[in-house]
């Protein structure tokens, strides 16, 4: 009986660890999934939503050049066994399916607290700036929190809050396990692309100001396109799935 529930344990996993996606493998399957559900959503607005997937593809695609860009940088650590930014991750796999029965929230984007994007950008380079990672976890932790703001709505913005703190929480991990390893630090890389995300914000928000007239008709589009991202994880047990 033990054996069997090693063998299980054992395969739960090893299917983890195919499973997981680093940042290009992440984009390339998010540009995948987004062309597919484009063409549903077309359907469902009668054409209305096509510029929204459009726009989301787009970043998507410019984002995987960064992402390819960093591949020879990163190498070196996931060689090394460290697992930068691929556990930062959460499989597109594990986006709800899309929603075509449709169900208008009782809210219109109008009557919902408004986020102040200028703001929220500026407290979080603050906080980048003076490396204070477990800071930003918990400011964004507090932001998500506000289901009057990121309950219907603003759904892509806090897909890129939730990846954000993410990253952020998991940065002190890889730059002190690269230490124990006596690799140069990848506090740099990191940093620079903990910048990238915070400036991603509000392309993220103009976005869900666009989509949110579909949404109100009950139109899932972005919000029912990405995988919710847990914030905090233990990271030893996860480098055990790499």
């Amino acid at each position: 009986m033990k054996a069997l529930l090693f063998i299980l344990v054992f395969l739960n996993l090893a299917q983890d660890s195919m499973a997981m996606e680093c940042f290009e493998e992440h984009l390339d399957a998010a540009i995948s999934s987004n062309r597919q559900r484009r063409e549903i959503y077309s359907k469902i607005s009668n054409s209305e939503s096509r510029k929204i997937s459009n726009s989301l593809i787009f970043a998507e695609k410019i984002s995987r050049i960064y992402a390819k860009s960093l591949n020879l940088s990163l190498d070196k650590y996931r060689t090394a066994g460290i697992p930068i930014l691929c556990l930062d991750f959460i499989e597109m796999s594990k986006a709800p399916k899309i929603e075509t029965k449709l169900h208008a929230p009782r809210l219109k984007y109008s009557d919902i607290e408004s986020v102040d994007i200028k703001e929220l950008r500026s407290e979080l380079s603050k906080q980048l700036k003076n490396e204070d990672y477990l800071g930003m976890v918990e400011y964004i932790e507090n932001e998500i929190s506000d289901k009057s703001k990121y309950g219907n709505y603003n759904c892509m913005l806090k897909h890129v809050l939730e990846s954000l703190g993410r990253s952020s929480f998991l940065t002190p991990f890889y730059i002190e396990h690269a230490n124990k390893l006596g690799l140069k630090s990848p506090r740099k890389l990191l940093n620079k692309y903990l910048r990238k995300n915070i400036f991603a914000l509000k392309y993220s928000h103009s976005l869900d100001k666009k989509a949110a007239f579909l949404q109100e008709r009950g139109i899932t589009i972005l919000c029912g396109d990405v995988p919710h991202i847990p914030i905090r994880l233990e990271y030893e047990m996860e480098l055990s799935k790499y």
